[in-house]
């Protein structure tokens, strides 16, 4: 607090300011004390001089002027006297006096009033929190909200629902939309993912996610929308919504700078994708999904499940069973868990729950027997059921992993869809015939293993995304497959290396990692500085004079790719995007591709990430949410990162 508010105090409800010296009264409503100072310093010097002192945090003896308190006397119409009166008085007196005046007139400081710009960036704050971490509009109107916001600065006005609704959440909308125009014009190459989605209120949403790598090697994601689908989900409607939203982001379809759309199989969305000419990349996820739904569908496996089910519908409805349930855990010296609820849209709900009754197996017998005088006797499973029990156990359990891993967006995904389906083919021959589920394990295996077959077939895209992870590589590309696919690379690479060099044209700001020597074209001159340009280079021949092939681009990325797959894969624990960091100088063009096509997503995970945020939106006690304001909403929550932070 400034110092001079040791001379005057608020009055009036803190609208002016009164100097305890000669009691004049200055308007004063908000925190500027110039007016008080200049008072100070034009009708009593020394006691400016020593709060002066004070503020600029001079210490010391105090000089014999500040051990004088100077009265100056005004008449009754304001004005000041000629004479002034001098009293001597110790410094211990002066401080206690000023202390006691500090305490009985002065208020607190949160009854100042707030200035219209502190007023404005606490809202701003508010709305921030709004919007990123999914609070209601009406939180604004709480009781709790009101009696809390006051505890903290009792001058702060909250601002109303239509302030929030008109003015903060869309301008915080506006400057995020920016910044994340921003990061996608400035972004070499980005993959996307889709999927539609239908809120509580019944209305259909349709959300796009870009993927990026930026100039530290990271992969970056953004949602550069989630809008309302006002037409029929056809595959032209979709695809034209596509394209507007690409317009809003100045992104040129079909583009060169755009690598690849990860999607589910819907016919609709296939044809959207087809239709906007890009390279279509399948959701591994949904495919997993209609895998393992095929599974349960098996007549041996299909049996069992419907007996589960049962088991888990009778806790689900009934506290009483529950806790007889509890009883016998405890009984059988188990640990007491609760039978996990089953939902249809989630497979692995499915696995948990019988993950349970595997552990649960003497319990559940139990239970099934003596609850209700037997009445459900005809759902406990017998020895053999419970080997299909764990069977599909078995075979399912890994490929939940490999699912929960390839769902990632921070992290490459794509490359590991090719080893993990040869890793699938693998299982089928290491069944041993000995086992009595052999028959159904090599049968739930090639079930996952022939649709992933018929998704993924031939799908350059994939390999070369694999051939690019330093982890795999060639490695699950047979011989005679391999020079196509070197042949794709050198395509893929010269086309990357034009977009690259159209982008980084005449730019030397040094915020790309990789060095502009390393991508000059063969005709541009370089200028010799140094000991250079005085001796040349004598003994070193013309590389066009010898051979003017070897100078070609083409041939340089042939010799690129050849060096590079020749040699041995890296760890899997290591992360292939900084490996393409540290190795950047040595393969420029191979970097180059490696940015464009680590970038494709294995899943459209992205894109129900965003939906996610969606449902807890759009909920049942906010179903009359406008679709602009749940827009806008859900875009803030999915950008966080790139929202602007106002303190």
């Amino acid at each position: 607090m400034s110092e001079v508010w040791q001379v005057f105090i608020k009055t009036d409800c803190g609208l002016r300011a009164q100097c305890q010296i000669c009691k004049k009264t200055y308007a004063n409503s908000g925190t500027n004390t110039t007016n008080l100072w200049n008072h100070l310093q034009s009708k009593h010097k020394s006691k400016f001089k020593e709060l002066d002192d004070q503020r600029k945090g001079f210490s010391g003896s105090p000089s014999p002027s500040s051990l004088l308190v100077n009265i100056d006397e005004c008449d009754d119409e304001g004005s000041f006297s000629s004479t002034a009166t001098t009293i001597p008085c110790s410094v211990n007196s002066t401080s206690s006096k000023m202390k006691n005046e500090k305490k009985m007139n002065q208020l607190p400081i949160t009854s100042y009033t707030l200035t219209a710009t502190a007023q404005a960036r606490i809202d701003n704050v508010l709305a921030y929190f709004i919007s990123t971490d999914m609070m209601p509009y009406s939180i604004v109107s709480k009781d709790g909200f009101k009696m809390y916001t006051n505890a903290l600065n009792a001058s702060y006005k909250i601002p109303s629902r239509k302030t929030m609704t008109e003015s903060r959440i869309p301008y915080l909308y506006k400057v995020t939309k920016e910044n994340v125009e921003t990061i996608a014009k400035n972004t070499l190459f980005m993959s996307f993912t889709t999927d539609c989605w239908t809120s509580v209120a019944n209305q259909p949403f349709m959300a796009l996610t870009g993927h990026y790598i930026d100039n530290d090697f990271n992969l970056g994601c953004i949602c550069l929308g989630c809008i309302e689908l006002i037409e029929d989900h056809t595959g032209d409607n979709i695809a034209d919504a596509l394209i507007m939203l690409f317009l809003e982001y100045n992104i040129e379809i079909p583009s060169n700078k755009i690598c690849s759309f990860t999607t589910d199989h819907g016919s609709n969305v296939l044809k959207a994708v087809k239709n906007l000419n890009i390279t279509h990349t399948p959701c591994f996820g949904h495919a997993f999904n209609i895998a393992v739904g095929r599974i349960f569908l098996l007549q041996q496996v299909n049996v069992i499940v419907v007996k589960v089910k049962k088991i888990q519908n009778i806790f689900a409805h009934s506290w009483q069973a529950v806790k007889h349930l509890k009883t016998e855990q405890e009984r059988f010296g188990l640990k007491c868990i609760k039978i996990p609820s089953y939902s249809k849209t989630r497979w692995w709900s499915l696995l948990d729950l019988i993950k349970v009754v595997i552990t649960q197996e003497l319990a559940l017998s139990s239970f099934l027997r003596t609850y209700k005088k037997g009445e459900y006797k005809k759902c406990i499973i017998d020895v053999e059921e419970f080997e299909v029990l764990k069977c599909i156990e078995m075979v399912l359990s890994p490929v939940r992993e490999i699912a929960d891993n390839l769902a990632g967006e921070t992290y490459v995904t794509a490359s590991a869809i090719y080893p993990v389906i040869n890793n699938i083919k693998n299982k089928i021959n290491e069944v041993s015939t000995n086992e009595n589920t052999a028959e159904l394990k090599t049968e739930m295996y090639n079930t996952i293993s022939d649709l992933l077959d018929n998704r993924y077939n031939d799908n350059n895209a994939l390999k070369i995304t694999m051939v690019l992870d330093p982890r795999f590589k060639m490695k699950y590309i047979n011989d005679t497959d391999q020079i196509s696919v070197k042949y794709a690379m050198k395509t893929e690479c010269l086309s990357a290396w034009l977009v690259w060099n159209e982008m980084h044209n005449g730019k030397e700001d040094g915020t790309d990692n990789l060095s502009m020597d390393n991508y000059s074209s063969p005709s541009k001159k370089v200028k010799q500085s140094g000991l250079l340009a005085i001796f040349g280079e004598p003994n070193v021949p013309n590389n066009r004079s010898l051979n003017q092939e070897d100078d070609t681009t083409p041939h340089k990325i042939e010799k690129e790719i050849e060096f590079y797959t020749g040699l041995p894969t890296i760890s899997f624990c290591q992360n292939p995007l900084k490996w393409w960091n540290l190795n950047s100088s040595m393969y420029p063009f191979l970097t180059i591709l490696a940015r464009k096509f680590l970038t494709i997503q294995a899943t459209s995970v992205a894109s129900e990430r965003v939906f996610s945020k969606g449902g807890l939106i759009v909920t049942d006690h906010r179903a009359t949410l406008t679709n602009d304001h749940a827009s806008q909403l859900v875009f803030l929550s999915a950008n966080k990162a790139h929202v602007p932070i106002p303190v």
